[in-house]
């Protein structure tokens, strides 16, 4: 996982794809242990975040046939400060 255009309030994300014989459905994002979103691509990016604070992000895929991956690691980002 990468993350792109951080701010203070707001952080992006990308993954790669994930290759499953039955094919992904989504895939769910996960801050700091708890889910804050489902995508069918694998960016997203979450807005109305606290300035200069850590966050970890992690990713799980869904497969078409609703079998769930395990966690992916974990990714650290921290917002910038806010004036």
């Amino acid at each position: 996982m990468t993350a792109t255009n951080v701010t203070d309030t707001s952080v992006s994300i990308s993954w790669d794809a994930v290759e499953y014989p039955a094919g992904i459905k989504e895939y769910e994002i996960y801050r700091d242990g708890v889910k804050v979103g489902t995508r069918v691509g694998t960016t997203f990016t979450e807005s109305g975040l606290d300035a200069s604070t850590t966050y970890k992000y992690q990713v799980k895929a869904i497969g078409n046939n609703n079998l769930e991956s395990s966690l992916s690691d974990e990714l650290t980002v921290t917002t910038t400060g806010g004036e």
